[in-house]
């Protein structure tokens, strides 16, 4: 077990209880769903980290491509900057609705 930040202890889990490599999974969606079900039943949270290009490929514009809105002079808030002033949390919030 590994202590959380919040004090409780959360046990790490290993290769073995990890799902299967998506790639192998992808002949039987109805599989994969019962699959991924079955490995997240009964666990209280689970963190998903997905790659750049995946929501490109859904069709939610990429934000470092050529259209981008970085591109276009759109630049990403820092932690430190959200962290240390309400008008600064107030903006992002105001941004992502």
């Amino acid at each position: 077990p590994r202590l959380s930040r919040n004090g409780s202890r959360n046990r790490v889990h290993d290769v073995a209880e990890r799902p299967l490599d998506p790639q192998t999974l992808l002949k039987d969606v109805e599989y994969c769903v019962d699959q991924l079900y079955d490995w997240m039943r009964g666990k209280s949270s689970v963190l998903v980290i997905t790659g750049a290009g995946l929501s490109t490929e859904s069709g939610i514009p990429d934000y470092r491509g050529a259209n981008g809105s970085y591109h276009h002079g759109h630049k990403p808030m820092i932690h430190d900057q959200f962290m240390s002033s309400v008008s600064h949390r107030q903006r992002y919030w105001g941004r992502a609705m």
